[in-house]
């Protein structure tokens, strides 16, 4: 893959991220045009797995993120956007969807979800989880079905990463990018 597409894929995921962490737009441009590795990273070798984090931390992350996920599918069956945006999303949040145009913000997702709520139940199924102190990322499979059992369109699914962060001592999520498909079931 080229590395204008790379960078085409993930400069609004790193936008998004570091505007998340209080950076801006134009910090992470920055950061973005500087490819250049700094002279102490080794580039000619091959680096191995993630590390594992530790298991409590790991198993309370995945605890609180399982309750902001049912609350995410409750606030979808009941069609009400407001409590989704205000309580899922960091205020300054950013999502990328298969379409490639980054939205920011709660009024941006507010415009959003107020429509797919009203359309759609979602089930949100987390595959593979990381977290260290105050940070994490959470791969799912992000099912949706239409509300209306009239409804010629067929149920979808997202492969979806969703980044965390803490907020007042409380995961919320920083954002999120995802594209249609879907993780094999394990």
């Amino acid at each position: 893959m080229k590395k204008d597409r790379l960078l085409s894929l993930f400069l609004p995921l790193s936008l998004g991220l570091l505007s998340a962490c209080g950076g801006s737009n134009e910090q992470a441009a920055e950061a973005a045009a500087n490819t250049a590795a700094p002279a102490d990273v080794v580039t000619d070798m091959t680096v191995g797995a993630i590390p594992a984090p530790d298991a409590a931390e790991l198993a309370a992350f995945k605890a609180a993120t399982r309750k902001l996920y049912d609350f995410k599918e409750k606030a979808f069956a009941e069609g009400k956007a407001d409590p989704l945006v205000n309580r899922f999303y960091a205020e300054n949040a950013t999502s990328v969807g298969p379409e490639g145009k980054p939205y920011e913000g709660r009024a941006a997702y507010k415009a959003n979800y107020e429509k797919v709520v009203a359309a759609y139940n979602v089930k949100v199924e987390p595959i593979r989880s990381y977290v260290n102190g105050n940070a994490g990322w959470e791969w799912a499979n992000f099912y949706v079905t239409p509300k209306d059992p009239n409804s010629k369109e067929k149920p979808f699914t997202f492969v979806i990463l969703f980044l965390w962060t803490k907020v007042d001592g409380q995961w919320v999520s920083a954002g999120d990018a995802y594209v249609v498909g879907q993780f094999p079931k394990n």
